[in-house]
């Protein structure tokens, strides 16, 4: 898969699996995730670098990041996608690529979930259909997945989707309150031998 301008990759959406649609973003989630950094703020606050107040946060600046994370989806420097739980309707995780490197085709992938959401496996079910998406729909040769020290639930996530880890970057991310956090690194290099998951993708939006 080889392009002049990465604004020419397709990139079939939606993201289907048995539990969640993941889509990109559309005009108004700017509204849903004040109701889920509000709902989550203590471990997003803890392990999250933009988590530093929960007062810098409004409807208005929150649709402004959803409206720039549109923009870079279309420039395909950065895929943010919202997790739906499909028996609900409610939005339960955001993730998507990031760092993405389309000549060398290898990129990271991320999360979080809402607190309501968490402990159900939404978080492993979500990535397990990133890295099968960027493997299967993107041609990827890479994906990463990092946490901070002290973040068990995303180490436990890594190990069980055989992620194999490659080391660790000494104060390498940056957490709220100027701290910084020695930074766990993992790799796959191909989508062979993940938990076995119904995954599908395209046809529309959803």
């Amino acid at each position: 898969m080889v392009v002049s301008d990465p604004t020419l990759i397709d990139l079939p959406m939606p993201i289907r699996t048995p539990r969640l649609l993941i889509r990109p973003r559309k005009p108004g989630d700017g509204e849903f995730a004040l109701a889920a950094i509000t709902e989550t703020w203590v471990e997003l606050h803890r392990w999250m670098w933009w988590a530093e107040s929960l007062d810098q946060f409004t409807s208005e600046q929150l649709e402004m990041r959803n409206r720039h994370a549109m923009a870079n989806f279309l420039q395909r420097d950065v895929i943010e996608l919202l997790g739906i739980e499909v028996a609900t309707g409610e939005p339960v995780i955001w993730c998507g690529l990031h760092n993405i490197d389309w000549g060398a085709r290898r990129c990271d992938t991320g999360f979080w979930v809402r607190r309501s959401a968490q402990g159900r496996n939404v978080a492993t079910e979500s990535t397990n259909a990133m890295v099968r998406y960027a493997f299967g729909a993107l041609g990827m040769r890479q994906v990463g997945l990092t946490h901070s020290e002290g973040n068990e639930a995303s180490r436990r996530i890594a190990e069980k989707l055989g992620f194999k880890h490659v080391g660790v970057e000494r104060a390498a991310n940056p957490l709220p309150g100027g701290l910084m956090a020695d930074r766990f690194c993992y790799l796959r290099f191909g989508a062979e031998g993940l938990p076995p998951l119904d995954v599908h993708w395209g046809h529309g939006v959803g």
